[in-house]
């Protein structure tokens, strides 16, 4: 298989492409569509057409997700065959590429969201151990709650937007949205569980 997004423009890294999902053991993912997979060139032709850099941007497989752009190696990692996915994750990469501080944003906001996620319990339920006051631990409460959701919007923006995106720019839309819009759910599901923890919080 090719080392670039372009590859996947010919019959050739498409063969690779499936060979690859095949043999990486995800062809029973739900998310992998291979009866969809004489879409990806068009939709490498449209977000190339639109950002002829992203031509550049290496793939590689892995199992282990349907699909993530990973800034550090610039590289796109799938899963499965599925134009929806791959449409998904080039948006990604455009936005990243295009914005240096827009990157370094999403990566602070991210690290300290994911760090949230482990610390939200432990400290909802330290709250409620040591501090005896209910409007005092509200009021932390309520504070941690913003915050959680001031770490969360900008993953869930840019989730959102590279998702509307991929819709725009796959010929088969209806299918795009059946695979997305189940994930957009849990990204924001798992971004917003900080947040739902503190609020319970309050009324236990």
């Amino acid at each position: 298989m090719g080392d670039t997004i372009q590859s996947l423009s010919s019959a050739g890294g498409l063969a690779a492409l499936a060979n690859q999902v095949g043999r990486a053991g995800s062809t029973q993912s739900s998310y992998n569509k291979p009866q969809l997979i004489s879409n990806i060139p068009e939709v490498v032709r449209q977000y190339t057409q639109e950002t002829p850099e992203l031509a550049n941007v290496k793939i590689r497989m892995d199992p282990r997700t349907p699909g993530a752009y990973l800034p550090g190696s610039d590289t796109i990692s799938l899963g499965a065959v599925d134009p929806a996915i791959l449409a998904h994750e080039l948006g990604h990469a455009r936005n990243v590429r295009q914005a240096p501080l827009y990157r370094t944003l999403l990566g602070i906001t991210g690290s300290l969201a994911d760090v949230n996620r482990t610390i939200a319990l432990p400290t909802m339920l330290a709250l409620r151990a040591f501090v005896g006051d209910q409007q005092r631990r509200r009021e932390v409460l309520n504070i941690l709650a913003g915050v959680s959701a001031a770490l969360a919007a900008p993953l869930l923006v840019e989730e959102l937007g590279a998702s509307v995106d991929a819709v725009r720019n796959v010929p088969d839309k209806i299918e795009a949205i059946k695979t997305l819009l189940p994930a957009f759910a849990q990204h924001t599901l798992a971004a917003t569980m900080p947040m739902s923890i503190y609020q319970v919080g309050k009324f236990i």
